[in-house]
């Protein structure tokens, strides 16, 4: 039987605006060390995301995200009954090969957990999520690090 929850690393929020709830993490959880990355300027509007950031603290990954309100994605509309500016929307789940993400997807969908989003960055990362909302209140993200993985997550500053 395939066992999830394994290799947890990533602690991801929705956020309204990333440089006030960077500030935020900064003045109340000590990370003030961000990777942020602008999604919209180099395509334009109408991009899944505005902005990305990641820090790391520790062995774990924080990623905030500002998805385009003008796009469609499952970052939209995400939590909005929640005053906080930061709202959990995932965990990141780290798997060794493409044989065990798929092992991974094809258990989470034969529990009723389907497949909402995934996509390739090259040989960087591959990455799926999985509505697990009803079951976890979040998503729930299997990634796959590929050849140059290694060098996309040292690039990340450690708090």
């Amino acid at each position: 039987m395939t066992v999830l929850f394994q290799r947890h690393f990533q602690v991801a929020y929705v956020v309204d605006d990333i440089h006030t709830a960077m500030a935020e993490l900064s003045q109340n959880m000590g990370v003030s060390r961000w990777d942020v990355v602008d999604m919209a300027t180099p395509e334009g509007p109408g991009q899944v995301l505005k902005f990305n950031a990641n820090a790391w603290s520790g062995d774990v990954m924080i990623e905030l995200i500002q998805p385009d309100p003008a796009a469609t994605s499952i970052y939209s509309g995400w939590r909005l009954d929640s005053d906080s500016n930061l709202r959990l929307h995932h965990l990141g789940y780290l798997v060794d090969s493409a044989e065990q993400m798929a092992e991974h997807r094809q258990h989470l969908i034969r529990n009723g957990h389907s497949i909402v989003a995934e996509g390739s960055f090259g040989n960087v990362l591959d990455f799926a999520y999985a509505d697990t909302t009803a079951l976890l209140g979040h998503y729930y993200e299997i990634i796959w690090l590929k050849e140059q993985g290694n060098d996309f997550f040292n690039r990340i500053p450690v708090n």
